[in-house]
């Protein structure tokens, strides 16, 4: 039986939206503690300094800097004094494109965001605010040319590395769905291509067999989560294997410390 669901700090559930969309002028008045979500985020500060924390690393930020979170990080704060435009979205509720865009990008501060960028997110302030007709369309459109504008060319990058086709789709769709069930047989149904061509392909383009990619992408998370306070059953069911004794016993051989130790700093990776 799978185990409990991680509480998921800094839920929506707990404020207004608009559709799955919030967007709102956040203050941080106190220390902020380590926590995930599922959703992805954007920060704008617009007063004050302070600490970002996120998967381990610690970075100052202040006014003007822009923080990128995806449902795959752990982050937090130490401040007392930092203002914020705050943007919660899912990658369900942007075009094809955008979402396909949004699952190869990682965590990211962009130091001194531009002024169309700000103009952008003030709009996204007015248009929550007011909860005009269509607003649902407005907060899409304008998320996606925000996302455009800040990591459009790490996007058009990845495309001339790799073409956009099922195989790269597929790509994505692992990296956003890899906590769940994926087979070759899953992906050949979803974007219709053979098992044997994928495998070849797959391996070509990132280096990596499809198991092998799949269980580094399970092991990173369950590391995540194992550092952030986590139980090892927790750790294991969240990240996608089957039984905590098989991840256990996989984790002591890629890192040679149990995920227990691990989590209490014993670790050489």
């Amino acid at each position: 039986m799978k185990a409990k669901e991680i509480p998921l700090i800094y839920n929506q559930r707990h404020r207004r939206k608009i559709g799955d969309f919030l967007v709102c002028e956040n203050v941080l008045n106190q220390n902020h503690p380590l926590h995930q979500h599922d959703f992805y985020e954007i920060e704008y500060i617009t007063e004050g300094s302070g600490t970002h924390l996120i998967n381990g690393k610690s970075y100052t930020v202040q006014k003007g800097d822009l923080l990128f979170i995806t449902p795959m990080d752990f982050h937090g704060f130490e401040t007392a004094n930092i203002k914020t435009i705050t943007v919660h979205f899912y990658a369900k509720d942007m075009s094809p494109e955008i979402a396909q865009m949004l699952s190869y990008l990682n965590a990211d501060i962009v130091r001194g965001a531009g002024e169309k960028t700000v103009a952008d997110l003030k709009y996204l302030v007015g248009v929550f605010k007011s909860n005009r007709d269509y607003a649902i369309l407005q907060l899409k459109n304008v998320i996606e040319i925000i996302v455009l504008d800040l990591f459009g060319t790490k996007a058009i990058n990845y495309e001339k590395k790799y073409a956009s086709d099922a195989v790269s789709q597929a790509i994505g769709f692992i990296n956003i769905n890899f906590r769940n069930e994926i087979t070759l047989n899953i992906i050949r149904e979803k974007f219709s291509v053979s098992p044997a061509y994928f495998s070849r392909e797959f391996k070509r383009r990132t280096g990596m067999c499809f198991n092998d990619y799949l269980a580094e992408k399970r092991f990173d998370y369950a590391k995540k989560l194992l550092l952030n306070g986590n139980r090892v059953i927790d750790a294991c069911y969240e990240s996608g294997f089957g039984t905590v004794r098989n991840f256990s016993r996989r984790f002591k051989e890629k890192y040679g410390v149990t995920p227990k130790e691990y989590a209490n700093g014993k670790n050489n990776s």
